[in-house]
């Protein structure tokens, strides 16, 4: 559910340049810092998803969120490629 509503209430190219909370990449913390996720939008996409879904952990919704920003990243290079 989460991962559904994140393309609902954000655009890709809003999440291609964003991470969850605008940490360092973890990877590389020499690159460039993304911009956090509003956190207002962010907060409700949560609060719907534990609403609809009581047994699920905050920190699980989260974890699915930055992997599909990372699904979509990983897309969108491929695509880069391609071309």
């Amino acid at each position: 559910m989460a991962r559904t509503l994140l393309l609902g209430l954000f655009s890709v190219d809003v999440l291609l340049k964003s991470n969850l909370t605008g940490g360092v990449n973890k990877v590389n913390p020499s690159a460039e810092r993304r911009q956090p996720l509003d956190p207002k939008k962010l907060k409700a996409l949560l609060e719907a998803v534990v609403q609809q879904h009581p047994g699920v952990k905050i920190p699980d919704i989260r974890m699915a969120i930055n992997k599909r920003i990372c699904e979509l990243r990983h897309q969108e290079k491929k695509k880069t490629m391609d071309s």
